[in-house]
């Protein structure tokens, strides 16, 4: 989570650190949150937008090593926020007569850059950051101003923890700001990559045209190419975040042996897909979906599990009473343990068997 940087202590990343200036925005800068890593035309993102007291926008530029580049980040995005103003709905409590508050933020600025910042834009806030650990092993997050005097000081929760700092930086940020989800979550990952050193762990993100964030954390079996081999997905974290609704939310999906309906035909047949584990707490189950499930609320289709063998024939209603049986009667699932409604009722045993299913896939 930390490395050193010319005798300091800076965060691994640029996310995580947007991620503790975001949580700490006002009293670190005495400005008020409003948007992260939003569009201001189709090209340009900021990382944080905030609002002073006085109505003023703040557009705040993070880097791990400050140059021009965040400088003139800054002023594109100033002269876009200006050329676009009008559409925006969250800065319609922006007072546009007032000048913008424009601060970039990194482990170090070359001399270089601060004169580049002199020249091309002299209102904005330079600062530096860094991370102290106190003889009561508790930690600080610092800025400190071009003349190296602290500007700001708010203490942190930094995790010592090897597996965490292995995280990606989207799931770091994501128990940082939930620290009640923290411990159910590492305990699953850490369920899950003791069962098999094969499951390993790869992210992909993407932006929707609303801007909203989706991240993915895909555990699975991967061949030499990094490529994800046949049906060994195994499970996945679905980090999901929209700017407008300032929501936030990780999800838990589970690949095990489903059903999927065609809603135009409503045909119906086998595969290996996720299923979403609704959790409040990362700890007690509320209701598994799959896509059967989804396809048929849209549809207003009942749920049907149809699985046929030599031995049985029959339809369920859900999910678990399929699965229940399909690991029962299925050749390639007889040397799994049978198991229950109970197994149903806890994240845990949801992955465990997930696991177990993945093994003689």
């Amino acid at each position: 989570m930390l490395r050193q940087f010319r005798g300091k202590f800076l965060l691994k990343s640029e996310s995580l650190l947007e991620e503790f200036i975001w949580l700490n925005l006002n009293e670190l800068l005495k400005i008020n949150p409003l948007k992260r890593q939003y569009f201001v035309n189709n090209k340009n993102r900021t990382d944080i937008l905030g609002i002073t007291q006085e109505r003023s926008l703040a557009i705040i530029e993070l880097k791990k090593k400050g140059g021009k580049g965040s400088i003139n980040q800054l002023i594109t995005y100033r002269e876009n926020v200006l050329k676009y103003s009008s559409q925006y709905s969250i800065l319609s409590e922006v007072n546009f007569e007032q000048d913008f508050v424009l601060i970039a933020i990194a482990g170090h600025f070359s001399p270089q850059a601060q004169k580049y910042a002199n020249s091309k834009l002299p209102e904005a806030l330079l600062l530096t950051y860094e991370i102290q650990k106190s003889q009561n092993n508790e930690y600080s997050l610092i800025l400190r101003n071009h003349n190296n005097k602290i500007y700001s000081r708010v203490k942190i929760d930094i995790i010592e923890d090897s597996l965490f700092d292995s995280l990606p930086s989207l799931l770091q940020g994501y128990l940082i700001d939930n620290p009640q989800h923290r411990i159910p979550i590492i305990s699953i990952i850490k369920q899950m990559i003791s069962f098999s050193s094969d499951i390993k762990f790869e992210t992909s993100s993407y932006y929707d045209s609303n801007g909203d964030l989706q991240k993915n954390l895909l555990f699975a079996k991967y061949n030499q190419k990094n490529e994800i081999l046949n049906n060994k997905i195994c499970t996945e974290f679905h980090y999901y975040y929209s700017p407008a609704d300032k929501i936030t939310r990780l999800y838990l999906s589970v690949y095990l042996p489903t059903i999927d309906l065609n809603i135009r035909n409503s045909k119906r047949h086998k595969l290996i897909d996720g299923v979403t584990i609704d959790s409040d707490d990362f700890i007690h189950v509320n209701e598994l979906r799959d896509g059967n499930t989804v396809m048929s609320r849209l549809g207003k289709i009942p749920l049907r599990y149809p699985l046929k063998t030599t031995e049985i024939d029959e339809t369920y209603s859900s999910f678990e009473d399929y699965y229940i049986n399909y690991r029962k009667y299925m050749k390639s699932r007889q040397s799994l343990r049978s198991i229950n409604r109970s197994d149903f009722t806890l994240v845990e045993k949801v992955v465990k068997m997930t696991l177990e299913d993945w093994s003689v896939r």
